[in-house]
């Protein structure tokens, strides 16, 4: 009665009522057993007359507590009950009916087969409602235990007695001592092979212990991020232990499954995993407890990897956003400082065109016109093809040579692929105006600047070169100095290179002696885009 009340008694209602049943029960029962012990060994008086009425009286009582079991089975009894939960109802229904049978049963046997029938009860509470313990205790144990027993059976029945036969004195001992030696010593071998034997035959477990360990952390070494991470380790824990695994972000639940542990990590339990009953209906037992708890533990590091992971990427993300937007907005203060010094200057250059070269001085508005449309299309614009943004160089470079007239010579080469590649605006025009400004303007005799761009391997490689003076007056990203698209248009290159592209891009000064010629490159990803100038 006390079994049942245990087991089912989150479903019974009015519980007050069946523990005062069983508490009176208790009041009968123990008494009578008390006394019926005492007359089974021997102590007649005063209660001879009274063993008739006693055991009528334990019959009476043993029949109520069937009833009292089979009512409990009956209430608590649901549709959606599990198998394993089902089976156990099954297996007591079917020990009471016996136990029932038995107490009708007037034989020399009876009473031994009651006994055995109560070592039942034990066994099915065990298997059904203790079953992480049952395998470790009872199977694996006992397949150890009885087979130790039969191996020290064998030898005691058939090796010994041929010693005592053959009157070997005190030697007998001696040898008997020796003889059980390689037993004690094949224990362990014993005790291993039992539980790999009732895993792989009984439990159908695929991994050992280690095995499993080292085919989850295999499985989880390729993570992208954590949805494939948690994707992977469900999948692995799956496959380990033969049953559905889940894995949520949430507190441990009592009804989630029939294995079921927390994931730590360094800000605490991330969340826990659970195992749901296997669909062959093999249970899980201690060492499955035990697996389940060691490759949680293995997991919460990863976790921990990931989150600190997807931090840094965030914040750069975040670092990337803020140079990118610093960097526009030094682009829209350069654009608003740079149309007035070259309108000055293109103003100027066209005055002087009028009185003796109105048709170029007509060429050279138009262009002037064409510039400026151009910056005022692309100023809210952060992207444009390479195509787009020579021709509009090529504007800007026939405006400086009606100023500069024969000292100045433009050499463009480009590559028929690199024209479609998408760059961020401006970029060829900043590094162009800084070649005009530091280089031919600070030359005497004739200038040259030449302007490629080439695409190979997958990248797109950008050069702007003048045969101006060199570093010495050529001012670099890094630079202290503040003029005039100066230092800081290369230093607005150089972060919105590094924003957009990050290690992908290259920002590069050097001097060619050979040709003497200085030379401003950068190299970024060749993605093509037929929106790029969105």
């Amino acid at each position: 009665m006390q079994l049942y009340f245990v087991t089912e008694n989150e479903r019974l209602p009015r519980q007050r009522l069946w523990r005062n049943i069983i508490r009176a029960t208790w009041v009968f029962a123990v008494p009578i057993a008390v006394v019926r012990g005492l007359l089974a060994v021997g102590i007649k008086e005063p209660w001879r007359n009274l063993d008739d009425g006693l055991r009528t009286i334990s019959d009476l009582t043993t029949a109520a507590a069937a009833v009292f079991s089979v009512l409990i089975i009956i209430i608590s009894w649901r549709k959606t009950d599990g198998i394993f939960r089902r089976r156990r109802r099954y297996w007591y229904l079917a020990l009471i009916v016996v136990g029932f049978a038995l107490g009708q049963w007037q034989s020399p046997w009876s009473e031994t087969l009651m006994e055995l029938i109560l070592l039942a009860f034990v066994l099915v509470t065990v298997y059904y409602g203790e079953r992480l313990m049952f395998f470790d205790v009872f199977a694996k144990r006992g397949l150890l235990f009885f087979s130790s027993l039969a191996i020290v059976t064998s030898y005691l029945a058939l090796i010994l007695p041929y010693f005592i036969l053959r009157n070997m004195g005190f030697l007998t001992s001696w040898i008997t001592a020796l003889a059980l030696l390689p037993i004690l010593l094949a224990v362990p071998w014993l005790s291993a092979t039992a539980d790999r034997s009732i895993d792989r035959i009984w439990l159908k477990r695929r991994f050992s212990f280690a095995g499993a360990t080292k085919y989850f952390e295999e499985s989880l070494q390729a993570e992208l991020s954590e949805d494939d991470l948690l994707e992977r380790a469900e999948s692995s824990l799956s496959h380990i232990f033969q049953s559905k695994a889940c894995i949520d972000h949430s507190d441990l639940a009592d009804d989630a499954g029939d294995l079921q542990t927390t994931i730590p990590t360094v800000q605490g339990n991330w969340g826990v995993v659970s195992i749901l009953p296997r669909a062959d209906g093999i249970p899980f037992f201690s060492e499955d407890h035990d697996l389940l708890n060691v490759l949680a533990r293995s997991l919460g590091p990863m976790l921990d990897r990931l989150s600190l992971r997807d931090q840094r990427l965030i914040q750069e993300q975040r670092e990337q956003e803020l140079v990118l937007s610093a960097a526009q907005s030094e682009l829209k203060a350069l654009r608003a400082q740079i149309n007035p010094h070259f309108l000055f200057n293109a103003l100027n250059t066209i005055a002087a065109l009028i009185p003796e070269k109105p048709d170029q001085a007509e060429q050279t508005v138009e262009q002037l016109a064409d510039v400026f449309r151009y910056t005022v299309r692309r100023s809210t614009r952060e992207w444009v093809h390479l195509a787009e943004e020579v021709e509009f160089v090529r504007c800007y470079l026939k405006i400086e040579q009606a100023r500069f007239g024969e000292r100045l010579r433009v050499r463009i080469d480009l590559d028929d692929e690199a024209g479609a590649i998408r760059i961020p605006a401006m970029l060829i025009q900043t590094l162009t105006e800084n070649a005009i400004k530091h280089g031919i303007s600070a030359t005497r005799g004739p200038g040259l600047v030449s302007i490629s761009a080439r695409v190979y391997a997958g990248r797109l490689q950008v050069r702007v070169e003048d045969n101006g003076p060199g570093f010495d007056r050529y001012p670099r990203p890094d630079s202290s100095v503040e003029s005039s698209n100066g230092g800081y248009g290369l230093k607005n290159v150089q972060d919105r290179l590094r924003a957009h592209h990050g290690l992908d891009a290259n920002l590069q000064f050097n001097r060619d002696a050979a040709d003497e010629m200085t030379v401003v490159s950068f190299e970024i990803p060749a993605v093509k885009n037929s929106e790029a100038s969105e």
